[in-house]
């Protein structure tokens, strides 16, 4: 009994032993399918990167807006897509695929990836803090704290220790060097960089046009006698065109496409409450505190925004409404010319000139005078970036081509 309670033994171990190895088996069977299905889409996913990336090289450097090809690497194929959607986004699309064993060798499995990318080569000049054709010799102080992005197609100089938080260009050069000087340059800097100030203005006098609807001129969108617009908290503006009686009408109404066309003068000042674009042939002025309905430093989900774009200047005027500080939150654009303050070198002294938004000049303007290291006549500079600028610009505002990432998926 004890020989064949052994061999009974024996076999119950063998079994055992059998149903076990069985077990492991499959477990590392399992464990290397995984392992190969994890690499395979390991893979496919890395290839459809490095395609995606060689199809946006050629959309940056090539200029390439339409065309279709396939990849073949690293055992995986990789359909190309490239292709305009509008006038100004490219879109980037590739689909990589590639092929495994089933578990039992007999057929193969298909894996695949997919990674789209949209570029947008109009970018609103508003997204610059700063841009300038010319600094004009204007140097950059100890005690200027600059928020949103810098440039300038000539010499960016400094003296002391500006602090730059964003990144900073300039086509002619950093004087002193950055790396020498005691500037600071939070966002990085970039020197040999040109960018054009935009000329073209369609966009503009298109929506004013249309949103005059036909109406006689100087009674809704397009003007050609000089004006003054007082604006109101409440979205209306006090009116006042020269030769008429001053009368009181809401901006939406006037602007009901975003944008305001004229070939004379324009003078604002009051509490802006809306999204208008403001174009003139030759000069803005601001005559007093020109600020937001909803104060965007303290609620950055504001909507209203205002562009003041002028081919000549922008003008702070010299007046008793403006010596004695002003604050001014807008997006603003002198095309041939400055934003500068009227009789800079020879008004008193005028306290700070609070500028909240974007300021966009062909030459750097001036808007008071130092010597010694104090103030002798106009404003010292209080400029800060409008955040939201960002994302948001004034409607129709003037775009430089300037390729940039819109969204990515994969």
């Amino acid at each position: 009994m004890l020989g064949k309670g052994a061999i009974l033994v024996v076999f119950g171990f063998i079994l055992a032993f059998s149903s076990f190895q069985v077990k492991m088996n499959g477990n590392v069977l399992a464990t290397s399918n995984n392992f190969n299905d994890q690499y395979m889409s390991s893979l496919i996913h890395e290839t459809a990167l490095s395609a995606i990336n060689l199809a946006i090289n050629k959309v940056w450097a090539d200029s390439t807006h339409a065309a279709s090809y396939l990849l073949v690497t690293n055992a995986c194929s990789s359909q190309t897509d490239i292709s305009m959607l509008g006038l100004d986004t490219v879109k980037v699309k590739v689909k990589t695929w590639g092929y495994l064993y089933s578990d039992d060798f007999s057929t193969t499995v298909k894996q695949s990836d997919s990674i789209s990318a949209y570029f947008a080569y109009n970018m609103p000049i508003s997204r610059y803090f700063w841009f300038t054709n010319d600094e004009n010799g204007v140097y950059w102080l100890t005690g200027d704290s600059v928020w949103g992005p810098v440039h300038t197609n000539g010499v960016l100089k400094t003296s002391g220790a500006p602090v730059f938080f964003s990144k900073v260009s300039a086509q002619l050069g950093i004087n002193p060097d950055p790396f020498s000087s005691s500037a600071e340059f939070h966002g990085g800097w970039e020197v040999g960089m040109s960018n054009d100030i935009p000329t073209d203005m369609s966009y503009i006098i298109s929506a004013a046009t249309l949103g005059n609807g036909g109406a006689a001129a100087n009674t809704k969108s397009l003007y050609d006698l000089p004006m003054e617009l007082d604006f109101q908290a409440d979205g209306s503006v006090i009116r006042t065109v020269q030769g008429n009686p001053p009368d009181t009408v809401q901006v939406s109404f006037i602007a009901p496409e975003g944008a305001i066309y004229s070939t004379a003068d324009i003078r604002v000042k009051g509490t802006f409450n809306g999204e208008v674009t403001f174009l003139t042939t030759t000069n803005i002025w601001i005559d007093d505190d020109l600020v937001y309905a909803d104060n965007p430093l303290s609620n950055p989900a504001s909507d209203d925004i205002l562009g003041l774009v002028a081919l000549n200047n922008v003008y702070v005027t010299d007046n008793a409404a403006n010596n004695a500080d002003i604050h001014i939150q807008a997006c603003i654009m002198a095309t041939n010319g400055s934003f500068t303050a009227q009789n800079w070198s020879s008004r008193p002294v005028s306290g700070y000139l609070n500028m909240t938004g974007s300021i966009v000049q062909k030459e750097r303007g001036a808007v008071g005078q130092f010597s010694g290291g104090s103030i002798v006549s106009g404003f010292s500079k209080r400029y800060r970036f409008d955040s939201r600028l960002h994302d948001l610009s004034p409607p129709n505002y003037p775009f430089i081509k300037s390729l940039r990432l819109v969204c990515w998926w994969e």
